[in-house]
């Protein structure tokens, strides 16, 4: 089963059907589970020239995955919380390598019937694209 579960998470709360899907995987496996958020650096506007308004949104991200760990680990599933800085595609591509994560799980954008490839640009899609380990997209 997977042992390593990522479940990278914006700052909106339509991620609660991906929580407790990666929650269930990890305690069938007795895995664990890391949220992660990338706080994403503006072109030209440099951490270490605007360290306030990058620590602010750092502290606003960790607060956010406390909100979601809380969750995981009332539901007895072994959690932590990583919030990085940069490129957010590169940045969960490159946590995947580094931490040996086996599974990603993702919110998938909505399907809309009208633009039936509206969500091809969407992170979720980029990411299982070119990730090598297994993707699962919850809708």
């Amino acid at each position: 089963m997977f042992k390593k579960i990522l479940l990278p998470l914006d700052l909106t709360d339509r991620h609660a059907a991906a929580l407790r899907l990666a929650a269930d995987l990890a305690r069938q496996g007795g895995g664990e589970v890391t949220l992660l958020h990338v706080v994403e650096v503006i072109p030209g506007l440099s951490r270490e020239e605007e360290a306030p308004f990058y620590t602010r949104l750092e502290r606003k991200a960790a607060a956010h995955l406390e909100r979601w760990a809380g969750e995981l680990s009332s539901a007895q599933v072994t959690v932590r919380g990583e919030v990085v800085f940069g490129e957010r595609v590169r940045e969960v591509l490159d946590y995947v390598s580094q931490a040996g994560v086996d599974l990603i799980v993702l919110t998938s954008p909505p399907f809309e019937p009208d633009r039936p490839i509206a969500g091809l640009g969407s992170l979720s899609y980029r990411i299982g694209l070119v990730c090598k380990c297994p993707v699962l997209l919850v809708k």
